[in-house]
């Protein structure tokens, strides 16, 4: 049966207003991965232990220092196009030395590939993948930017509270996944002694670390129907946004032109178009959103 241009359109329509639908715009996530590097055991992987030590460990065990690795996995749980709008990860310190150095911690973006089963002071993965330098150094392995710090004492959890650019990091996660590598942990503090912590990993239960991150989802429309000559549907307009309505009569689209705006400052509403299809049965219809730094 001939597939005709009105139900072309419906069905683009369907195709995207679909998967994401039903998506909360709250996230609690638990790492995928995790380790911890230490220049204590330069070639030991420490991938399946249930607490991650960072910072620097006193003089009995000879001053080591250690950093932590971490990953969350984002890819189908926020949609793509989504804007990031807080970013909130906790750790729980499990153990601390006696007379402990209180010190700040700092998150720092991974920009090199790295496997939890392999990575060790000396290398990222696997004998062929060493670091820049032994532990990994800014900013040939990470960021040499901090994304979020916090000062860490004593047991109990502890929160890098949300910053432009730890919203920066998640933000351009959920644009190129392939970009997500994790954060290292570490503390500003390494030249001195007892900063070190026992935080719990992912292996560590009810303590593991938790990622919460807050989500504006993309625009979708929705309820796409035929009404003689014309296509109506409908999409919710979010308060601080103007968003805009667009159309073409063939794909791939020479240009795409404005159908139509809406902007809501205050509160959001359900917005309404309709659009005659009686000379281009075969039109079709896009969505953006932007910000209007009007709340």
């Amino acid at each position: 049966m001939p597939f005709s241009p009105a139900l072309r359109t419906a069905a683009w329509f369907a195709s995207v207003a679909a998967p994401f639908a039903l998506m909360a715009d709250l996230l609690t996530l638990r790492p995928v991965a995790d380790t911890r590097l230490s220049d204590q055991f330069l070639d030991s992987n420490f991938g399946n232990a249930t607490d991650l030590i960072i910072g620097t460990q006193g003089p009995t065990a000879g001053t080591p220092k250690n950093r932590g690795l971490m990953k969350f996995d984002l890819i189908g749980r926020i949609p793509p196009h989504s804007e990031i709008t807080s970013v909130a990860l906790t750790l729980t310190v499990t153990k601390v030395p006696q007379e402990g150095v209180d010190s700040i911690f700092e998150l720092r973006r991974v920009l090199q590939t790295w496997n939890e089963s392999e990575a060790t002071w000396k290398n990222r993965s696997g004998i062929t993948a060493p670091w820049s330098s032994p532990g990994g150094a800014a900013p040939t392995d990470f960021s040499s930017t901090a994304s979020a710090a916090t000062v860490i004492n004593e047991l109990g959890g502890y929160t890098f509270d949300s910053t432009t650019n730890l919203m920066a990091d998640v933000q351009s996660w959920v644009d190129n996944s392939s970009a997500n590598l994790g954060w290292v942990v570490l503390t500003q503090l390494e030249d001195v002694g007892k900063t070190a912590r026992h935080f719990a990993s992912r292996e560590g239960g009810a303590s593991a670390p938790t990622l919460v991150v807050q989500f504006v989802p993309p625009p979708v429309i929705a309820g796409t129907s035929r009404q003689d000559t014309n296509l109506t549907f409908h999409f919710t307009v979010e308060a601080g946004y103007n968003y805009a309505v667009e159309y073409a009569d063939a794909l791939p689209p020479m240009n795409w032109l404005v159908l139509t705006n809406f902007g809501a400052k205050v509160a959001g509403f359900e917005a309404g178009v309709t659009n005659s299809i009686l000379t281009s049965p075969s039109r079709f219809f896009r969505l953006s959103r932007a910000p209007c730094n009007c709340r």
